[in-house]
């Protein structure tokens, strides 16, 4: 499961469709918060823009997690080459998902890109951490 970062965990999950994929997944906790880093990979059944709502259902229910208390993240990496690339192979953009709460049942998600500079950095530092909490 190379497609994913080192830190990240590969975990099964159900897309919309019912089929099982492969999802880059990376927990960590920052005081009462928990933070769940998201990566869908290069398999295109992943991607979270169609599945965000099915994907974290799962994973709010597996790792009984309080969705009040809880930040969604997601890591895509862009191809080597592409559109604006410099030239590296690790260039990536973070994306916040937002959703109104049904018990654990996520509605009106959307993805919103993080802008902030602290809060990429953040993240960043997370990402090379190895010590996933999954």
């Amino acid at each position: 499961m190379s497609e994913f970062p080192a830190s990240f965990s590969p975990i099964q999950l159900h897309n919309r469709l019912n089929r099982p994929v492969w999802v880059g997944f990376k927990m960590a906790r920052r005081g009462s918060r928990q933070l769940v880093m998201l990566s869908a990979g290069a398999e295109s059944g992943a991607k979270l823009s169609k599945n965000f709502e099915t994907f974290v259902g799962q994973i709010v229910r597996e790792f009984k997690l309080d969705p009040e208390h809880t930040d969604f993240v997601e890591l895509r990496r862009e191809k080597a080459g592409g559109e604006g690339a410099t030239g590296s192979a690790d260039a990536h953009s973070w994306f916040r998902w937002h959703a109104q709460w049904v018990g654990s049942a996520p509605m009106e998600c959307k993805a919103d890109p993080v802008t902030s500079e602290s809060a990429r950095s953040y993240l960043d530092e997370v990402l090379v951490q190895s010590n996933a909490a999954a």
